[in-house]
């Protein structure tokens, strides 16, 4: 298996940021495919061992991704992700929340403002991305519900993902 040749997890919990730098190995199109089709999506973002669930991936500005993180006792933990820029191959944006089957936020979670930028170099791809938080209280309710852990352990399925022949 090959692993990204990158990754940074920094909290700065007075700038209110988190940011994850992460290079993998391999070309843009499948990374920024990765991240913004359904069908490939779904298959590394929920952390084992849950799964991702899609009830919709809207990608454009003004879209909404909806889905569900399921465990292994059937609970749901539905989210969802309301895009607000795009410029493709290079940089999204927009804001989560966690939420109610039919889209409705709720405060189990505090709402996440993020910006993804993509960049391509020499069979490599360099992902940047930076969490917004509205309160140093907010930064600190994610990462004690677990997201460094989470998102490093989707980030570490995404590199086994790249690297299989079928992506």
């Amino acid at each position: 298996m090959i692993k990204s040749t990158a990754s940074n997890f920094d909290v700065l919990k007075e700038a209110r940021t988190i940011t994850i730098d992460r290079t993998f190995k391999a070309p843009l199109d499948p990374v920024w495919a990765a991240w913004t089709q359904a069908d490939i999506l779904c298959q590394w973002w929920a952390p084992k061992p849950y799964e991702c669930v899609i009830k919709s991936l809207d990608f454009r500005e003004g879209g909404r991704w909806l889905y569900y993180m399921q465990g292994p006792q059937g609970d749901r933990h539905w989210c969802y992700f309301d895009y607000e820029t795009i410029r493709p191959k290079t940089h999204f944006s927009g804001s989560d929340a966690f939420c109610d089957e039919h889209g409705v936020a709720n405060n189990i979670k505090p709402r996440v403002t993020w910006e993804a930028n993509f960049s391509a170099a020499e069979g490599s791809t360099a992902v940047h991305v930076v969490l917004h938080f509205a309160s140093p209280e907010d930064l600190a309710q994610l990462i004690a519900m677990g997201f460094k852990e989470g998102m490093s352990q989707g980030l570490d399925q995404l590199d086994e993902l790249l690297a299989a022949p079928s992506v």
